[in-house]
């Protein structure tokens, strides 16, 4: 039996938007700013060839924060999820956090509970064989918190590997999307 794979969404599917008025990058707020970044539906084919679940875990806060309507929020996942599955992969569930970090819920990342409810929807996977995929620490935090295997999808830095020194947090894997789905068994 494989394991699922959990995916971040913004900085690992899709590209970030800029916010031209606050000139902060920021997740896109409408569908039509959606972008899926090089390669990710060819490296989502190859682990659904692979035999690998695969799952969105996402914070999405923005309708909270009101810089979007709920609407939009759903829209822009349904296009992300569309666009990332034209190569074959299949998205099983998405999991989406739509508070704000002074909310202090359960599901938001890094606290593990998106993925309790990925595993929960999606049983039949073998978490000694999961992993949790991001490109932010709260990504790994909340993977390791879960008890999955953890990957940070960006490039190797010092201040990123600082951090990770900091909350006592370390990735199984580190580098992109596409050679990890090249590597992992």
């Amino acid at each position: 039996m494989k394991g699922l794979i959990v995916l971040d969404r913004d900085g690992v599917l899709n590209a970030h938007t800029v916010d031209p008025e606050q000139g902060t990058i920021d997740s896109p707020l409408h569908p039509r700013q959606v972008r899926i970044l090089d390669g990710v539906p060819e490296a989502l084919a190859l682990l659904h060839r692979k035999g690998f679940g695969l799952a969105i875990a996402t914070n999405q806060p923005a309708a909270a924060k009101g810089k979007t309507t709920l609407e939009n929020l759903h829209a822009v996942h349904r296009a992300v999820v569309a666009a990332v599955e034209v190569g074959g992969a299949r998205i099983l569930s998405s999991h989406l956090c739509l508070h704000r970090s002074e909310d202090r819920c359960d599901c938001r990342k890094p606290k593990p509970g998106l993925l309790q409810q990925a595993f929960a929807e999606n049983p039949a996977f073998d978490t000694a064989r999961s992993w949790m995929l991001g490109d932010g620490v709260t990504d790994v935090q909340a993977g390791q918190a879960f008890g999955v295997k953890t990957a940070f999808l960006g490039a190797r830095r010092c201040d990123a590997c600082r951090i990770f020194d900091q909350v006592q947090a370390q990735p199984d894997y580190w580098g992109g999307l596409s050679d990890f789905a090249g590597w992992v068994e």
